[in-house]
């Protein structure tokens, strides 16, 4: 049984992986329709996807000069490119683990202070995107006259948790360790997130920063939604897109698969009557998605690492230190 579950991350991304499959095998007209975009429409995707990616990177930079680190832009666009990337390929937002070895290896700064501070931005993430979600359900009960009280009340609770993170000073020393090692690893996570959102928040200058780049970085991806829903002929308000954008970010919490595949789509599922689109457009959209945010990140890795080799690991970094 401990066999089974230690490898349970393993089979559930398979056993998703050969859904998807088996569905598109079964469904070629929504593969094909996903595959006939137009170079431009897939190009202006990529640019938006690369957006997101640097927004993170400048969220990194911004975190790490707390520390004294100031790196330059363009390496931490780099770190931010190679963390997606891996948490494509790796469960438990893998990625990173990927960052904190590098940051390390190239300018040795400690593994705790990266995964801590990482982990307390997941508070402003999450109060973002409890927030709009809020905000987005009430129009469309309004708008539409469609409502579910179990996302008022998830999304609810999670605002009101965040708020309680922020306002409320936890004795993270007091948290024990379990001889559970799920209950060790919830653990270990909150003590982590909130290790992070401490070293954060006193510094109020950097804490709107912060805010302020989730926000922008939710704004290009609530954009980049909207494109991908208007390339597919997916008809639905841009208050739907809101809340698909802000149940897209929340599901971070549930990342036991790669970039959460298979989980996100099964939340769009269970919510497709608010989102107003169907089953069929909700997969569409996520091979569309999932599809071009691997293509971006695999051509902005291969472009950032070639430059980064051109130019040198010592010119690269006087060469991004103008900025």
């Amino acid at each position: 049984m401990k066999k089974i579950f230690k490898y349970l991350k393993q089979i559930v991304t398979i056993i998703i992986v050969i859904f998807f499959l088996y569905y598109f095998y079964n469904n070629k007209e929504d593969l094909s329709r996903v595959l006939s975009i137009s170079t431009p429409n897939l190009l202006l995707i990529i640019v938006l996807f690369a957006m997101v990616y640097f927004i993170n990177g400048l969220f990194l930079k911004a975190i790490l000069k707390l520390f004294k680190k100031n790196l330059p832009t363009l390496e931490t666009f780099y770190v931010s490119v190679v963390s997606s990337l891996g948490n494509f390929f790796l469960p438990l937002r893998g990625g990173m683990v990927l960052g904190s070895v590098y940051l390390k290896k190239e300018y040795d700064f400690a593994y705790s202070h990266f995964i801590s501070t990482l982990s307390g931005e997941y508070i402003i993430i999450f109060s973002v995107n409890a927030f709009l979600a809020l905000l987005a359900l009430i129009f469309i009960q309004l708008k539409q006259g469609v409502h579910s009280i179990p996302l008022y009340i998830f999304f609810g609770g999670l605002f009101v948790a965040m708020l309680l993170l922020t306002f409320v000073k936890f004795p993270i020393e007091n948290i024990k360790k379990s001889k559970n090692n799920i209950v060790n690893k919830v653990l270990n996570l909150i003590k982590n997130i909130l290790e992070g959102w401490n070293i954060i928040v006193p510094n109020k200058g950097l804490l709107l920063l912060l805010i302020f780049l989730t926000i922008a970085s939710f704004t290009v991806t609530t954009f980049l939604y909207y494109f991908e829903f208007q390339v597919l002929g997916v008809n639905t308000q841009l208050v739907n897109i809101v809340l698909y954008n802000c149940l897209s970010g929340v599901s971070l919490l549930v990342s036991l698969t790669p970039s959460s595949l298979g989980i996100r789509e099964g939340i769009f599922l269970m919510t497709s009557t608010l989102l107003g689109i169907s089953n069929e457009e909700i997969m569409q959209l996520a091979l569309l998605d999932r599809g071009v945010s691997i293509i971006s990140l695999v051509l902005l890795f291969v472009i950032l690492f070639s430059v980064r080799h051109l130019f040198g690991k010592d010119k690269w970094k006087v060469f991004s230190n103008k900025d």
